[in-house]
């Protein structure tokens, strides 16, 4: 499940409507899963726990790796530099 594209907010992820993961999102560990239309959080034994949207992280998810949606296929920013209007 772990990919090294990029992290996406929840809303993001709300509006790909895309399977995503988060591992160890919270200070206990959590992990989630959005399987496109509900959030889940990973239990220790395998079950899931289903949990309104805002129960969960705001940012940290991911899509898995190859991903072809909008989000994972739109070129990152390399270049962190601020541009200069002088």
């Amino acid at each position: 499940m772990k990919s090294g594209r990029e992290r996406f907010s929840r809303f993001q992820v709300l509006c790909a409507e895309r399977e995503a993961w988060l591992e160890g999102g919270t200070s206990a560990g959590h992990d989630y899963y959005y399987d496109g239309v509900s959030f889940w959080r990973l239990l220790p034994d395998g079950t899931r726990r289903l949990l309104p949207s805002w129960r969960t992280p705001g940012h940290g998810w991911h899509h898995a790796e190859g991903c072809t949606c909008e989000l994972c296929a739109a070129p990152q920013s390399t270049d962190a530099r601020s541009l200069s209007v002088a």
